[in-house]
């Protein structure tokens, strides 16, 4: 375990509109407003499509899944980071059936309205990592580790 703590620069609000791919959205906003680090700090709205993934099972090398879906989605919840300007954003979508969640992937496309919520952050420069991993019972490859600098 590692921990860093960080200041709050900023608060930054994205509106997303009906018919746009969200996740490209994110990362347009990311590029025109010349964010290196943030905390998504939550988000809502409808999706008229969704393209999430999720990790299968306990093991390393993980396995993805990946589904799409339309009709009348509503997004619950949205939380990740930005780290090196690169979105990871993980939703809770419902529908009629019930609730579920997963990564958000390109092809996610806003219905009637789409806000995110962005607390840019400095003091510690953030990062990611590849590194070589062994877990007892899970296996052993590469993981991703996020870093405090």
């Amino acid at each position: 375990m590692e921990f860093g703590s960080l200041n709050l620069k900023k608060i930054h609000i994205l509106r997303v509109d009906p018919g746009e791919d969200i996740l490209a959205s994110v990362e347009k906003f990311i590029a025109e407003a010349n964010l290196k680090q943030a905390v998504v700090l939550g988000g809502y709205g409808t999706m008229a499509a969704y393209h999430l993934h999720w990790v299968m099972h306990n093991r390393i090398p993980t396995d993805n899944l990946f589904r799409k879906g339309e009709g009348g989605i509503e997004i619950l919840a949205m939380n990740g980071l930005v780290v090196e300007a690169q979105p990871h954003i993980h939703v809770t979508l419902s529908n009629p059936d019930g609730a579920f969640g997963g990564h958000l992937e390109p092809g996610c496309i806003a219905y009637v309205v789409c806000e995110i919520f962005f607390g840019e952050v400095e003091g510690s420069t953030l990062t990611r990592q590849r590194i070589p991993a062994s877990i007892d019972g899970m296996g052993e490859g590469t993981i991703s580790r996020l870093i405090f600098g």
